[in-house]
């Protein structure tokens, strides 16, 4: 196994600026970091080879992605193998293997409702060893990981990346072309791939590409999400938290969830636990710390239970090595 590396303050403030601007060119990255535009390339070049941080893509959620659902899964203490199994679906985006009152959680996707049901009841239900399937549908997507920051860049700093990206137009058509879907499998692999590089591979001429790319986020519908290691980022504790909070007051408590530094993702969900969220945390002992913080600000939540991840073999798409490097990445549906 090898050691992560420990990034340095440029390396770090490299991957913010990617997180924020994941296409800003190499002589805007510089410019706002104070540093050559081809020592920025460079350090991104080493972390992305060696699976340390990556950059990936997918339709937003608000665009042509269907539902969602978080199972819960009871593996007889076979997580490994039905990770290793499920590790090449394209509906099952994210694979934890976590401690608790369950062995794996999985983030599902799909088309639509029919081909959910479809992947839940033929495709998980036919795993060998698996004792019990328990399906969390998502009604809501109120924070992602795509949101999640390294922070490592001052306010400055970041607003000239924002301004560099653009602004968001959200009243374009949420469906994806045939052109459009092209050049998202393009990014799927290397968000940051060129013109260029985008053009060969989908036999398009580079200008029709690039004003592909720029509509498309523009309008929101494509995602771009730089993630990097997590032992890499300093917040190695990955933990999933299950509340229940009134309906009436959820719409307002969630953002309130959101806002939190440690919480990557928050989802309404229809069940018991209305609302789940996944966090990152420094130490092991900050999941006791963050619970009592919730408890403490927000008195209509009740945590339910919580699961801390063993280890993560697949993120939004991208399997992983034991370390949590990037190994390779699955397209999602």
């Amino acid at each position: 196994m090898q050691d992560s590396p420990l990034l340095d303050d440029l390396d770090r403030r490299v991957v913010h600026a990617l997180q924020l601007s994941p296409r800003a060119s190499w002589a805007q990255v510089g410019a706002v970091l104070g540093v050559d535009p081809v020592t920025a390339a460079r350090r991104w070049e080493r972390l992305r080879a060696d699976g340390v941080a990556w950059i990936t893509a997918y339709p937003a959620p608000t665009s042509t992605r269907g539902p969602m659902a978080l199972v819960e899964i009871d593996s007889a203490g076979r997580s490994l193998d039905i990770a290793d199994r499920l590790a090449d679906d394209r509906e099952c985006a994210t694979i934890d293997i976590t401690s608790g009152g369950r062995d794996l959680m999985l983030s599902v996707t799909a088309r639509d409702l029919a081909g959910l049901t479809d992947y839940l009841l033929h495709r998980l239900g036919a795993l060998e060893h698996v004792r019990s399937i328990r399906t969390h549908l998502s009604t809501r997507v109120i924070t992602e990981g795509s949101g999640w920051r390294l922070p490592a860049l001052t306010e400055s700093e970041q607003a000239r990346l924002q301004v560099a990206s653009g602004p968001v137009d959200r009243a374009a058509t949420a469906v994806l072309s045939a052109a459009e879907r092209a050049v998202l499998s393009g990014l799927v692999a290397d968000g940051r791939a060129s013109t260029a590089e985008l053009a060969a591979s989908t036999g398009m001429n580079p200008r029709r590409v690039r004003d592909l790319v720029r509509d498309l986020l523009r309008s929101g519908r494509l995602v771009l999400r730089t993630e990097l290691q997590a032992e890499a980022s300093g917040w190695p504790i990955y933990a999933w938290f299950f509340l229940r909070v009134p309906a009436a007051a959820a719409t307002t408590i969630s953002p309130r969830l959101g806002s939190l530094p440690e919480i990557r993702t928050v989802l309404q969900i229809a069940g018991p636990s209305n609302l789940i969220m996944a966090v990152w945390l420094r130490e092991l002992t900050d999941v006791s710390r963050l619970e009592a913080a919730v408890e403490r600000q927000l008195k209509e939540v009740e945590i339910v239970d919580r699961c801390v991840v063993l280890r993560c073999t697949k993120r939004v798409g991208v399997v992983l090595d034991e370390t949590g490097r990037r190994v390779r990445t699955v397209p999602m549906l």
